[in-house]
């Protein structure tokens, strides 16, 4: 079979599954180096020269223009995301057995990206955790089966948020949130008030709070200082009140 034929017919067949592009990162380096360094000797030479040749002027039009272009791409392609190691794979078979004169394919997963899907929704530790551990028909979605199908038939954990996994999650954050009140104030009522023990109370309180917001909820650090110093805060109001 002729390599352009097989060429469509990967294309046909690629088109009905999500597009995974290679980074190349490392010629995308190459190619920054090359212009920087072409850059460099011209600047060598013009401040040599004092001046900027006529015959220099559309070279380095096009030199700075492809070093932008260059840089801009490189950012581009770094901002997708990133594919996992089972897409890799499946990548890299795919290339090698329909062209094998492409030579040895990467399958690291940080060579192959796809677009984002805006649709998604996003993603957390907290989720990622539910996605591994819940059974895979409340968080694979309809079309994730669709599109993943052999990852879903191997047991991986899906890519996408189904709205099962989004509401188990939200219900915990609510739960612990409501628990992380709750629980210190009643170990420091009950079954007598003390100062010590209402002050150990909120030292682990507060820190596991904090561990929490900054492990499981992604939390910035401005934000996790603000939520943290308003949540020791109310205990110690708390702890005010009632000694």
């Amino acid at each position: 079979m002729s390599y352009e034929k097989r060429l469509f017919m990967f294309s046909e067949s690629a088109g009905k599954r999500e597009p995974y592009f290679a980074a190349f990162q490392g010629l995308h380096r190459l190619n920054i180096a090359r212009l920087q360094l072409e850059l460099t000797q011209l600047n060598k030479a013009i401040d040599e020269a004092k001046e900027l040749p006529k015959a220099k002027n559309e070279e380095l039009t096009i030199l700075l223009h492809a070093y932008t272009n260059a840089i801009r791409d490189y950012d581009y392609l770094n901002g997708l995301v990133p594919a996992t190691a089972y897409q890799a794979r499946n990548q890299r078979l795919d290339i090698e057995q329909g062209f094998t004169e492409a030579g040895t394919v990467s399958d690291h997963p940080g060579a192959y990206r796809r677009l984002p899907d805006k649709s998604i929704l996003a993603s957390d530790p907290l989720r990622d955790m539910l996605k591994a551990l819940l059974p895979r028909n409340l968080t694979y979605t309809k079309r994730e089966i669709r599109r993943h199908t052999s990852e879903y038939l191997k047991g991986l954990p899906p890519t996408e948020v189904s709205p099962f996994v989004d509401r188990t999650a939200r219900f915990i954050v609510a739960f612990i949130g409501g628990a992380a009140l709750l629980v210190p104030m009643l170990i420091m009522r009950l079954p007598r008030v003390t100062l010590a023990k209402s002050l150990v109370t909120v030292s682990v309180a507060v820190l596991l709070f904090a561990a929490f917001l900054s492990v499981f909820m992604r939390a910035g650090n401005t934000e996790t200082m603000i939520s943290t110093a308003t949540y020791a805060a109310v205990l110690v109001v708390f702890v005010g009140t009632t000694s």
